[in-house]
């Protein structure tokens, strides 16, 4: 087993040795990426609450102004036709720019970004990094193993 304290090369370690290494950094590396991903949701998720309780009140509030603007429409509109027909046009026209921004909004919530886009660039820089550390050791091991004598047969001292 390679401690931490025990750095060789890789060059310098059996198989079984850099396998032991390397489930070790894999599980270091994993612990790190759930680490960094469960920090990224929670400020995000705490900024998501925040903004979304404020949106939440300024609706509420909206909601009673645009209430009133639409009282005040169908009051204008009544004067020269009846109530029920000032009410109807104008909860058309409200029903209308309601399908409206229905759309729009859908449109945008498509448009979103992916979620967790620092974690989702660290996995692909250590994944490319740990690929080419492999292909590099494999490569290593390859020229090592041509340079070695067969078994049985021993060097000429």
């Amino acid at each position: 087993m390679v401690n931490d304290g025990d750095r060789r090369p890789a060059r310098d370690l059996s198989a079984r040795e850099l396998t032991v290494q390397l489930g070790e950094q894999l599980s270091r590396l994993v612990s790190a990426e759930i680490a960094l991903a469960r920090a990224e949701l929670f400020a995000s998720a705490r900024q998501m609450i925040l903004g979304g309780g404020l949106l939440g009140g300024a609706g509420a509030v909206a909601y009673s102004a645009w209430l009133a603007f639409a009282a005040a429409a169908i009051a204008g509109i009544s004067v020269v036709l009846p109530v029920w027909a000032s009410a109807l046009i104008v909860g058309g026209g409200l029903g209308v720019l309601a399908g409206l921004l229905a759309l729009l909004g859908r449109g945008r919530m498509r448009r979103g970004t992916p979620p967790l886009p620092m974690t989702t660039d660290s996995v692909r820089t250590e994944l490319s990094e740990l690929a080419t550390a492999t292909s590099k050791a494999r490569h290593r091991a390859v020229a090592d193993h041509s340079r070695r004598p067969a078994r049985g047969q021993e060097v000429a001292r």
